[in-house]
């Protein structure tokens, strides 16, 4: 396996100041204790799942709703994405990252230690992948290997995503949480927009000690994410429960999706909804980790207005570019995102961090 060399992060995770939406630094991390929480047998979290076959009944749409105002993430069923199109997606994935670390530099959309890209973060992990947006979908410089992996994501894969993230947010934007008018509903998820990102969680050298994360703890900026990972597990989520903070292990199940909300559904629902902090531990030596994630975002030009039905509102109202550079400028300046917490409003503060 062909791997580059990790760079050494800035500060260690624990030193990190707290810059996401959610309170981090008050969990104590380390990347020993990272290590040491996916070697112990850690709690599981039981999420609901959803059948999308029954997407028109109103059981459906209660059930969704249930799931975004209490966890932020569930899993996804008979979704109607080809079994065999994922694993001809993990193995043109997996032969394009085999490579030269030089070779593979090259590719259009490679990253490696973050999907940031062009931006200079902070903490890098232990990810590489591929990066596939409406900005570079079509580019078809990386030799015949890439153009099969490209054709494949845009040309089949992309679809099903959009199908489904269409059919979950419509499902959504009748709930009182939300209520939108049909101009929202339209331009608050880009048909065409979405972001998809093949990644790959190297093994980790034995010698090392496993004090990796392969992705640190974060929210989305997406309106939801669809998750297609394979059965080696990793993924956490952050569970609140009154006064207590754990971190709990979502477990895989063949042939289902995992479906997250990311900040703009939480801003959308003026907070009833949940974008929910994850992160992804390191796998074993000797197992790798590989993962499909697509990011459904809104047009760039809608204007977030948060619902206040039900909830007191959270945040002004913004657009999403304005978010986007937001979150931009705040890594360039820290190298970490801010997010959510640029938009709320100072009289109404999120509740005290547990």
């Amino acid at each position: 396996m062909n791997i580059p060399p990790l760079p050494r992060s800035a500060l260690p995770l624990s030193d990190l100041p707290n810059q996401l939406d959610l309170p981090l630094n008050r969990l104590g991390r380390s990347m020993e204790q990272q290590a040491a929480a996916h070697e112990s047998k850690m709690e599981e979290l039981e999420l609901p799942t959803l059948d999308l076959d029954h997407e028109s009944s109103s059981r459906f749409t209660e059930q969704l709703a249930a799931a975004c105002r209490d966890h932020g993430v569930f899993r996804l069923v008979n979704h109607g994405v080809p079994a065999d199109l994922t694993a001809r997606l993990f193995r043109l994935t997996r032969d394009l990252l085999d490579t030269d670390p030089a070779k593979k530099a090259k590719l259009p959309g490679y990253f490696w230690g973050t999907p940031a890209l062009s931006l200079r973060v902070k903490d890098l992990n232990w990810v590489e992948g591929l990066h596939l947006a409406p900005d570079n979908a079509s580019a078809d410089d990386g030799g015949a290997a890439y153009s099969a992996f490209r054709q494949a994501v845009t040309a089949e894969y992309v679809a099903h995503m959009a199908r489904i993230a269409r059919k979950l947010f419509d499902a959504l934007a009748g709930d009182l949480a939300l209520a939108l008018d049909a101009e929202q509903r339209a331009s608050y998820l880009e048909e065409r927009g979405g972001t998809f990102r093949a990644y790959r969680y190297p093994a980790c050298d034995p010698a090392a000690g496993r004090q990796h994360l392969g992705m640190e703890p974060h929210t989305d900026s997406s309106v939801l994410s669809i998750l297609n990972m394979d059965l080696v597990g990793g993924l956490q989520v952050l569970r609140r429960d009154g006064p207590i903070s754990r971190w709990c292990a979502v477990r895989p199940v063949e042939g289902a999706l995992v479906v997250n909300l990311g900040d703009m559904m939480q801003a959308m629902s003026g907070g009833a909804y949940r974008s929910v902090e994850h992160r992804v531990v390191a796998p074993p030596p000797g197992t790798e980790r590989m993962s499909l994630c697509y990011f459904a975002f809104p047009q760039e030009d809608a204007v977030i207005v948060p619902s206040s039905t039900g909830k007191e509102e959270r945040y002004r109202a913004f657009s999403y570019r304005e978010f986007r550079e937001q979150v931009q400028a705040d890594i360039k300046a820290t190298g970490a995102k801010v997010g959510l917490a640029r938009f709320r409003i100072p009289d109404h503060p999120s509740p005290a961090p547990q």
